[in-house]
């Protein structure tokens, strides 16, 4: 018998000791659903069964109940197998080392999933209760040892402990086990101020939360996971077995051959169909062949021929470059990220004035404060995106109403750490889209926008760029003029017309220019440049009607507070004034910073920003109109005594929204989120 010991926790949190090949007896029985959560000794977090190399194939039979080849031994075998080796002395706990003493984080929360038992011919017929959705025999089992149990006396039976049944079926262990220590308090004096175009806290080193030391040594969040279709699960086990099937087509086809009828009439039939259905269309392939192009695919190459002349055409404003002409000509080709759907744009309906529709709730358990969260209306949900971790990009959809998670998807960023994370539908999927700085890359600064097809902007020789979304070859769009580097660049799709609008912050300025066009981009107009104040923060950036809304935090000096400016800026005219905005009574006032849009249509817009002293910062929201005034009431977005700042807004173009935002909880942040509503004018 194996000693590897495994833990295993029920849907309320309770821990279990067992060896390996109890963990896979049950798991096969049926008797433990296949995600249940598992552990060993060297892992940082739990993780599903059926993703453990070690028992996918035991919990994938037991919730199928396929008899796999060598049928796992049943419980009471197990048990009496364990009462021998204890009488003989070698069921004795082994020395306590380092390793076997790690203790788990808490497991998470699950609802088990449905199994089935089974049954060996020579088992005979179990007598069994239902516990959810499984089928638990109710036939006296031993309860897994415990490692910590003192030795055994060689000539006393071994105390197996007691013999309650659970609702997973297997007896808990003599004691519970000890709970992880809770974290360290906060430092005193947690502060999130405005650097960098960032809400920081002071409390926290960018060591603490991003590269290598992200986590800050705890595990990786256990939020549900939906993992989509191109991701490899541990284990290579992503569904249902495929041997039973195949194994019962190749029966019946043995059938036929000894001229008796099949067994499974309806699966051949749906095979037949199938495979009839594959011969016509590979049939009809080879007559279009044969038959030459018809009128319509001839139009459809004269159409992209003409694309890729007016795109070549457009691209030669810039410097001649093979690298700036490939780009026009490369925009409608093939990418491996398929064209996400529009999104949430301008229905011909203004929103009013935003209120709150319920309190604040947690979203996620950690985050990394540099690439801060974006909020985005995705087919008819809220999406977030964020970081875990410096290489964890999240992306979760939540339902408009509740802000229930719907579901949520990680990604590893390729080539760097995440900068920032955007969610996005790729066909039916979520997807979490890093943002990377990568080593050698050709475009710095590189961010995606989702426009009508996937583009990033970004930075080369001193110019604002595009191209399309992770290709080398690009075309210029705005010359910058001045020194200083090009920081926080964004860029946003317009609301009433094919294009996108983009900002940055360059010295002491902020910059916003609009470009025009669908996959092809040339600028409209020229940047338009705001002098700050003489420090400034990253700025946001929304489209409203045919306006472009930018606002950021800036002051004169270290000693003095931060303060939020905006400005609106129409297609194809440049502006060089900002609007001072006025924090409205009734928070804690101070200073304000870290602003983020929403569009309401109209030209009206959401501001939601963060204000407060050093020590305590609080997110609030207002509606500002057409004419740039605040209207309707503010909003307390953050509840009282969370340290909390750097919001993201969001509305969807039926009015329901969220401001989602970070907050300090010990050494690390917490994603939270509040629900709002606009309802139409």
């Amino acid at each position: 018998m194996s000693n590897d010991l495994w833990r295993w926790a029920d849907p309320d949190g309770q821990q279990r000791r067992v060896r390996l090949d109890e963990l896979r007896a049950a798991l096969a029985g049926g008797h433990l659903a296949p995600n249940t959560p598992v552990w060993r000794a060297g892992w940082q977090g739990w993780r599903p069964a059926h993703e453990v190399p070690e028992l996918s194939s035991a919990s994938v039979g037991g919730a199928n109940g396929v008899v796999l080849n060598i049928p796992p031994p049943p419980l009471a075998m197990v048990a009496v197998q364990q009462e021998y080796e204890a009488a003989s002395g070698s069921l004795a706990p082994a020395p306590a080392t380092a390793e076997s003493e790690q203790e788990p984080p808490p497991p998470p929360a699950y609802v088990p999933a449905p199994t089935k038992s089974p049954v060996h011919p020579s088992s005979g017929q179990l007598k069994t209760q239902v516990a959810g959705s499984a089928h638990v025999p109710v036939a006296p089992m031993a309860a897994p040892r415990d490692v910590g149990a003192a030795p055994r006396d060689a000539g006393a039976a071994p105390k197996l402990g007691p013999s309650l049944p659970t609702q997973l079926g297997i007896a808990p262990p003599p004691a519970p086990l000890p709970a992880r220590p809770p974290p360290p308090a906060a430092p005193s004096d947690g502060t999130i101020e405005e650097l960098s175009a960032s809400m920081l806290v002071e409390s926290i080193s960018t060591r603490d939360l991003g590269g290598a030391g992200a986590n800050g040594g705890l595990p990786p969040p256990t939020v549900p996971t939906v993992h989509d279709g191109s991701a490899e699960l541990d284990g290579g086990v992503a569904g249902l077995p495929r041997r039973p099937g195949l194994s019962l087509i190749l029966d019946d086809i043995a059938e036929i051959r000894r001229g008796r009828p099949p067994k499974n009439k309806l699966l051949l039939g749906v095979l037949g169909v199938v495979a009839l259905s594959v011969l016509i269309m590979l049939v009809a392939g080879i007559v279009s062949i044969a038959s030459g192009p018809s009128s319509s695919a001839k139009d459809a190459a004269s159409a992209a021929a003409a694309s890729a002349a007016a795109a070549s055409a457009s691209a030669s404003v810039a410097p001649p470059a093979p690298t700036e002409a490939a780009a026009a000509t490369s925009a409608r080709a093939l990418d491996p990220i398929p064209p996400p759907p529009p999104p949430a744009a301008e229905t011909g309906t203004t929103l009013g004035d935003c209120s709150a529709a319920g309190d604040a709730r947690t979203i996620a358990p950690r985050a990394v404060i540099a690439s801060g969260i974006e909020a985005h209306a995705l087919d008819g949900k809220l999406a977030l995106g964020f970081a875990a971790s410096a290489r964890d990009a999240v992306a979760m959809s939540l339902d408009p109403s509740s802000l229930a998670t719907i579901a949520t998807v990680h990604g590893k960023p390729a080539g760097g750490d995440a900068r920032r994370v955007t969610p996005m539908f790729v066909g039916s999927k979520l997807s979490a889209l890093p943002d990377v700085d990568r080593k050698g890359d050709r475009i710095g600064s590189r961010r995606v926008v989702a426009a009508n097809a996937l583009l990033d902007v970004g930075v080369a020789s001193g110019d604002i760029v595009w191209a399309p979304h992770g290709k080398d070859s690009f075309a210029k769009l705005f010359s910058v003029e001045g020194e200083g580097a090009i920081e926080a660049l964004r860029a946003v799709p317009l609301a009433d017309r094919k294009g996108i609008a983009l900002t940055f912050r360059r010295g002491n300025a902020v910059h916003v220019g609009i470009a025009k066009g669908d996959s092809v981009l040339e600028a409209d107009g020229e940047l338009s440049r705001i002098g700050g104040l003489g420090q400034v923060g990253s700025p946001a950036l929304t489209a409203s009607g045919d306006a472009v809304i930018a606002a950021w935090a800036d002051r004169s000096g270290a000693g003095e507070d931060w303060a939020v400016r905006w400005t609106k800026i129409a297609p194809g005219r440049a502006t060089d004034e900002a609007t001072p905005f006025t924090i409205p009574d009734g928070g804690l006032g101070g200073q304000a910073m870290s602003p983020s849009l929403a569009s309401l249509g109209g030209g009206r817009f959401l501001l939601a920003w963060t204000e407060g002293p050093v020590s305590n910062h609080q997110v609030r929201a207002i509606t500002i109109g057409a004419d740039g005034s605040p209207s309707g009431a503010p909003i307390s977005v953050s509840a009282p005594g969370i340290n909390a700042g750097q919001p993201a807004a969001v509305v969807g173009p039926d009015g329901r929204g969220t401001i989602a935002f970070l907050a300090a909880r010990g050494k690390s942040l917490e994603v939270h989120a509040a629900p709002i509503t606009c309802p139409p004018r």
